[in-house]
């Protein structure tokens, strides 16, 4: 079964070709730099580098987020046209589990941070087992102090993503924990196409987790309307009761 992965939630975003042993061929790439049109031109690249062809894609699975919203948006706008499309299944998977798959045989507990800026990040923590990471703690969007916070109640965490380097000094603070490596920090989509490929073989498809896009947090634009609309609502009310 060829399964396409993709995900552009963080600025390093990756598509990847593979099926359930293996993967043939991924290529990381700037999120920012174009839209659907630029991840379908690397996607034909991709098909004729492997020798293979569109149609023989039979599964497709993308990032849910969070992240940069713009790159969710043109990311899970590009699964959906090409599900659609060739008639296939879609998996959403959160980026954040992505992520911490980097992590999956570095020990029991894998925390996964995604830089949200001005302090803040989203996470989530993960713990090993005998049918791999399992989610723990789900995603939040925080600040990284009380993330840190709630790590320290736990021995060994192994903490990946590129929020691990954008507050490492908070990080460095708690006791047996380790920072991954900068290989970590990037969601992967060979990562992302053997947890599809998982997540299928258990019977789990569009229907039980569709493509819905994990943002955690609202739009700073839809926070200022909200202000606005309170701010004339209160005017309004003090117009009505001057009157």
């Amino acid at each position: 079964m060829l399964i396409l992965g993709l995900d552009t939630a963080t600025p390093w975003g990756a598509l990847a070709l593979g099926d359930e042993t293996d993967v043939f061929l991924e290529i990381s790439l700037r999120s920012g730099k174009g839209g659907g049109e630029y991840l379908l031109s690397i996607l034909n690249r991709m098909l004729v580098k492997t020798g293979r062809s569109l149609r023989e894609v039979e599964l497709i699975a993308a990032g849910t987020g969070p992240g940069s919203y713009t790159g969710i948006r043109v990311g899970l706008a590009a699964a959906k046209g090409l599900a659609e499309g060739l008639k296939v299944p879609v998996l959403g998977v959160d980026t954040l589990r992505i992520i911490a798959e980097n992590a999956v045989f570095a020990g029991e507990w894998v925390a996964a941070v995604i830089d949200a800026r001005r302090g803040s990040v989203y996470a989530a923590l993960y713990r090993n087992g005998a049918h791999g990471l399992q989610e723990y703690w789900p995603p939040c969007y925080t600040d990284a102090e009380s993330f840190a916070l709630k790590l320290t109640e736990l021995p060994g965490v192994v903490i990946c993503g590129d929020g691990s380097k954008s507050y490492r000094r908070i990080w460095e603070r708690i006791p047996g924990l380790r920072v991954g490596p900068v290989t970590w920090d990037r969601p992967s989509a060979a990562n992302l196409i053997q947890i599809a490929a998982r997540l299928r073989a258990a019977g789990i498809t569009e229907a039980g987790l569709g493509l819905s896009p994990s943002y955690l947090r609202r739009v700073e634009a839809e926070v200022r309307l909200e202000g606005r609309i309170n701010a004339d609502e209160d005017s309004s009310h003090d117009v009505g009761r001057s009157g």
